[in-house]
């Protein structure tokens, strides 16, 4: 009964995980645009470590509780090429945020993935399938487990410097659990202007609707708009420290999965 209610409010309440702080930054389209470059498969390691303030850890209209939590996102991979405009990734992934008073907010999940992209006039186009798995608190009790059907669409463009990387993303969500089901887009644009060759302002818009088809949730319709903006360091060549802002709001056809937050806090990201 117990992971029954855990699940529930956290279906009915966040949707999922992968909704707060998304990270849509240009660096991280970069590494997810980057080619291979050999035909032998190689080998990466690639994550964010962040500590984060957020005043609405539920996600919750009415109950509004601020903390600190920590999340480490952390992916291996394995990428290579198929031809010279084709290219594959193997990966594993997982991420936890665990907060330090609100303990009913944390929450885990852990996939398997295989992506294919194509690369069509500096367009990368991907078709990606994820079996993933998400946990009530830090992998305690399974809530579902998910396959994820997905096809995007992403770029790097610069102008005066400033440089700015677009994505759109469509996927499907097939589930044990049907309130876990749904339709899903992501609109996403990077946008980072480099100070010199240390320091950069960053900003992260980005927009995501959901259309849920299944169980209790059948009909309900979720749209999340967020901005924010922040500085970034370069600590090494494939190591950043970034210090962001971000506002958060979602507006739902249920009233009470109606939501707002600010969150703030710095991130590691790296790449290896």
């Amino acid at each position: 009964m117990r992971t029954l209610a855990i699940g529930l409010a956290l279906l009915l309440s966040a949707g999922g995980m992968g909704v707060r702080a998304a990270d849509y930054s240009v660096a991280v389209q970069k590494a997810e645009n980057t080619q291979p470059v050999s035909w032998a498969p190689t080998f990466s390691a690639v994550g964010t470590v962040s500590m984060t303030w957020t005043d609405n850890a539920l996600f919750s209209r009415d109950n509004r509780l601020s903390d600190w939590y920590f999340e480490p996102d952390i992916s291996l991979r394995m990428d290579g090429r198929l031809t010279q405009d084709l290219s594959y990734r193997l990966y594993v992934r997982t991420e936890f945020d665990k907060f330090f008073r609100v303990k009913e907010a944390d929450e885990a999940f852990a996939l398997w993935g295989a992506r294919l992209t194509q690369n069509v006039a500096g367009w990368s186009l991907s078709a990606i399938y994820e079996n993933r798995y998400q946990f009530a608190g830090i992998y305690e009790e399974r809530l579902f487990t998910a396959n994820d059907i997905k096809a995007a669409a992403s770029r790097t463009f610069t102008f005066g410097g400033i440089i700015i990387a677009p994505l759109a993303q469509g996927r499907y969500r097939f589930s044990d659990l049907p309130e876990a089901e749904y339709w899903r887009l992501d609109l996403a644009l990077g946008i980072e202007a480099p100070l010199n060759e240390r320091w950069s302002i960053v900003s992260e818009p980005f927009f995501e609707a959901y259309w849920f088809t299944g169980g209790t949730n059948a009909g309900r319709a979720d749209q999340i708009y967020s901005g924010s903006i922040g500085v970034k360091y370069n600590l090494a060549r494939n190591v950043s420290l970034v210090t962001m802002v971000a506002y958060e709001e979602r507006f739902s056809n249920v009233d009470v999965r109606r939501y707002r937050s600010w969150d703030i806090g710095p991130k590691i990201n790296f790449a290896f």
